[in-house]
Formats: C-alpha cells, structure tokens, sequence
C-alpha cells in the first residue's frame, strides 16, 4: 500500500503542498479501505502513475460538482474530493433536492446536509446566498472552524489518560451486532484518532470562501466525531469485552452529522440576522428621510 501511496504522490509534483498532501491523505483512508476489502489497488485505481494522471485531469476539468468524477459498474467513483473546493461544496447545497449525493473520495454515496437541512426547515433553499454568507461575523466562522479540534482534542486527551493502562492488543473491529471480532495493537488506534485529528487541523485555515471554510468544518466535524466514537467503542472494549459497544460507531456518524449540521446552520443564521437588521435599518433610514 505504501509503494502505491509513495508512486502516487511522485506524479503530484505540480500540486501545491497542502493540496498534494490532502489528495495522499484520502487515497491512503481508500487503500486502507481497498485493504480489508482484500483488493489489489492497481487492479481497483490502475497503475499509479494513471491514478495521479486521471486525478489531475478532474482537477483541471469542468466537471459538474454533483457528478462523480467516474463511474464502476454504476456506481460512483470520485477522486477530486479531498483537492476540490467545487467537490467540496456537493456536501452543503441547499437549492439541490438530492439528500444523497456521491461520495468526496473512493466508491459511493454520502449526505447533502444542504438538503436535510431545508427537510428539516432549519433554513430556506435560498438563505445560503453569497449576500447572506458576507453578514457572517467572522468569529461565528471561527467557532465553527473550532468545532471539530475541540472533539478530537477531547478523544486525544481521553486516548492519553487511558492509554497505561490499555493491554497491548485492542478491539479494532466489531460486528453488525455491536461485538468486537477482531483486534489490533493498541497502536492501530492512533490511526482512528488521525482520522479526526487530520480534517480538523486542515479545516482552521483561512484563506478560502466562507462557505468552504464551514463546509470544510462541517466534514471535519463528522470525521472528529466518528473518530472519537471508534476509540472511545475500543478504549470501552478493553474494560468490558463483552459489550456491544461497537454500536458507538454509527451511533456516533448520527451524532456527527447532527454536530455538523449545527456547524453550519448556527452561523449561516447569524448571518440572516444581520442581513434582516441591515435591511430593517435601511427601510427606517429611508423612512425618516421621507
């Protein structure tokens, strides 16, 4: 997996480094994937060098945000997620009606928390305007960016109290029911937490729009609190290995999709309220000017 991962990234040269390191990052959660799945990645993704080709071409292409980059045997295939703000975005559109849409990275579908958000009337189709996201005060933008370092510094801070007294091998798979069948070194659970750790670090940059930077919080948010569900069913399991408590791990993806949505729609709403005001003042303005 590793001499896919480096061969890759080889033919990345003409990525920025943030950007090259992201792309590597998701390919490395799909190799891993491929990896239980008991795939051959040159024989799912191609050779590396076509890999790195195919996914440069999608960054260059106009390609519509909703639509995989590729498809296999009907289902989509998408590379760009992980590179593309415009891939980005498919997860927070409120004027879609598709509540699923195709996955940021790797095989499948994942959520438009744009479209459950309007389901659920927290927000109109239309509030999401570009006039609405500039009355966002910035620090609701960056209690939003904060979200999902809190989560995975809590699950780092919980990881490093327990981690003496954690046996040497540790569940790191469970079945449909909930019960542990198999297990790793206490090591491997430094990955799961990576998966939070990573997407948050990444989603306190500022230089992006405002609606890519709580999109990118929203995401991160999901991954913090999958990955903190997942050691916290491991670090429980080591206590009692008998509990069902596999099931923190959808449970949490629940949790972590409603803490995402909360993400976004608490600062958007900010931005209403300061967009309704703007034009309230402006009609009493004009009112004493009459």
């Amino acid at each position: 997996m590793k001499s896919y991962l480096r061969a890759v990234g080889a033919h990345l040269g003409s990525l920025s480094r943030t950007d090259r390191l992201l792309a590597l990052e998701g390919l490395e959660a799909q190799l891993g994937e491929l990896l239980e799945a008991g795939l051959d990645p040159r024989e799912a993704l191609g050779a590396p060098e076509d890999y790195a080709g195919e996914l440069l071409d999608a960054l260059a292409s106009d390609a519509p945000a909703d639509e995989p980059h590729l498809r296999v045997l009907g289902l989509p295939l998408e590379t760009r997620g992980p590179v593309s703000a415009k891939v980005r975005s498919r997860t927070w559109n409120p004027e879609s009606p598709r509540l699923v849409v195709p996955r940021l990275l790797g095989v499948g579908w994942t959520l438009n928390l744009g479209a459950l958000a309007v389901r659920l009337r927290l927000i109109r189709p239309d509030d999401a305007t570009n006039e609405v996201l500039d009355q966002i005060p910035e620090r609701s933008v960056r209690t939003a960016q904060l979200a999902p370092l809190l989560v995975a510094g809590a699950t780092a801070g919980a990881l490093a109290l327990m981690w003496k007294k954690m046996p040497d091998r540790v569940a790191s798979g469970f079945d449909a029911f909930g019960r542990q069948n198999r297990t790793s070194s206490k090591i491997s659970m430094l990955g799961s937490l990576m998966l939070g750790v990573a997407p948050a670090i990444w989603a306190l940059r500022r230089q992006a729009s405002t609606e890519d930077r709580l999109v990118s919080a929203a995401s991160a948010t999901t991954l913090a609190t999958v990955s903190a569900s997942a050691v916290a069913a491991s670090l429980l399991s080591a206590r009692g290995p008998r509990g069902r408590w596999g099931l923190l791990v959808p449970a949490g993806a629940l949790l972590g999709i409603a803490a995402s949505l909360g993400v976004i729609v608490l600062p958007l709403r900010a931005g209403l309220r300061h967009a309704w005001r703007n034009v309230a003042a402006s009609r009493e303005h004009t009112g004493h000017e009459r």
